[in-house]
């Protein structure tokens, strides 16, 4: 047994309107890359990639696992929809508040230019935009009406490129250019919110915040619930944000005459292209990750023909991305950058060659967490942490962005191999 029709076309249609909002999303990242490079050079462009680095490696930390739990529960009882979006609400909005006070203090040890400090502590307020953005998602996930979530995510998108725009053409600091991203994360999250309500009223119900909806214990358990996935998240975004915080403060090789700031630009032009490619799986799981569940539910034959189905699907695309990606590479970067980012057409060339493998562990990882089996993945995201870090600290030095990008895809290869042992024992723990 496959997917049932209707199941296959509400995972296609809902994984299709994520990849448009993404397409949207991703266009005007292509068009704000090349005006920041274009306007403000290489260093500049650094300097914008590193506003933009230290709130994101907080984004999925304060997701922290909550969503899929969240989801999950209901997924299986609507009654509980207005009570779980209010408390992960306010857990999000509180957790936010704590990075955001983190990163200040953090950043006083960082070697970084007044002017560069300030563009960061601005950014830092994505962490909130995105945390209130990510939350409203539970409803839409639950429901599979990502057509809503693509309208708010598309509005807000449209926002950072119009105040981009006008910021540039003001000639204003590089920091005010980047703070255009809080400006759209906020239009998005108020879009969503409005849809949020549309969605709860269509069921009969309201969405009315007050205290009498907070409820501490549930907050409690969902941080006990969510404590594996958060600390997988956690170690998940060391792997991926990491690298480029280390080039921006190590030595670095003296032949290829670049500083800090402009290896920085180097290795994050062909990073965002690399990451926009990562939605795809991203998105195909949170369509398919209730499917899971409710196979899961009916018995563990539809859940094992459902989760072969995904794999195959997702190791097929990824292929395919991989071999699209190296060839298009260097038109890729001649269109963002131009010839002072002709550098990062190596780099983009390496991260492509490990793409397949982030594919397949994105349907493994959630199926672990299907299972109620999410102990495990803590442990397997810190080994590649440690991993990722101390290899990037070593070769760094040596080999500077050339090292990060063959230890980002190698870190993952280590990732798959820990997901394929520990979910056939999670498998054999739920149906011994």
């Amino acid at each position: 047994m496959s997917f049932s029709s209707s199941t296959s076309k509400k995972v296609a249609s809902n994984t299709i309107y994520q990849l448009i909002g993404k397409v949207v999303s991703m266009s005007i990242t292509i068009l704000t890359t090349i005006i920041v490079t274009r306007a403000y050079g290489r260093e500049g462009f650094g300097e914008f990639n590193l506003m933009q680095n230290f709130p994101a490696l907080f984004f999925i930390i304060v997701d922290f696992g909550i969503n899929a739990i969240a989801t999950r529960e209901i997924s299986q009882d609507w009654e509980k929809s207005v009570k779980y979006f209010v408390n992960v609400l306010l857990l999000r909005v509180v957790l936010s508040f704590l990075f955001i006070l983190f990163c200040i203090l953090s950043l006083q040890l960082f070697p970084y230019s007044g002017l560069l400090k300030f563009g960061i502590y601005l950014s830092l307020f994505l962490i909130l935009t995105q945390a209130l953005f990510a939350t409203t998602n539970i409803i839409f996930q639950a429901k599979l009406r990502y057509d809503l979530s693509t309208i708010g995510y598309i509005f807000g998108s449209i926002l950072i490129l119009i105040f981009v725009l006008i910021f540039t053409v003001l000639k204003l600091p590089v920091y005010l250019v980047n703070f255009s991203y809080v400006i759209g994360g906020i239009g998005a999250f108020l879009m969503n919110l409005f849809f949020v309500r549309k969605v709860l009223k269509e069921s009969g119900k309201d969405l009315i915040i007050s205290k009498d909806l907070i409820d501490i214990d549930l907050i409690k358990l969902l941080l006990v619930q969510t404590l594996p996935l958060g600390l997988m998240f956690i170690f998940s975004q060391i792997n991926f944000k990491a690298d480029s915080i280390l080039i921006s403060i190590m030595r670095l090789p003296s032949e290829y005459n670049l500083n800090n700031t402009e290896s920085v630009a180097i290795y994050g032009l062909p990073y965002k292209i690399f990451e926009v490619s990562l939605v795809v799986p991203t998105f195909f799981m949170n369509a398919a990750y209730p499917i899971l569940v409710r196979h899961m539910m009916e018995g563990k034959i539809k859940l094992k023909n459902t989760f072969f189905k995904s794999i195959t699907i997702l190791a097929g695309m990824g292929i395919s991305a991989s071999i699209l990606g190296i060839i298009l590479a260097p038109l890729a970067v001649e269109i963002l950058g131009g010839s002072q980012f002709s550098q990062s057409v190596e780099v983009l060339k390496i991260l492509f060659l490990g793409l397949v493998v982030f594919y397949l562990t994105q349907p493994l990882s959630w199926l672990i967490v299907t299972l109620g089996r999410q102990k495990f993945l803590p442990y397997i995201y810190l080994v590649s942490a440690v991993f990722n870090v101390s290899a990037n600290i070593y070769f760094i030095p040596r080999y500077s962005f050339y090292a990060s990008s063959v230890i980002t895809w190698i870190s993952e290869l280590l990732i798959l191999f820990m997901l394929l042992f520990f979910t056939h024992k999670a498998w054999k723990e739920k149906y011994a």
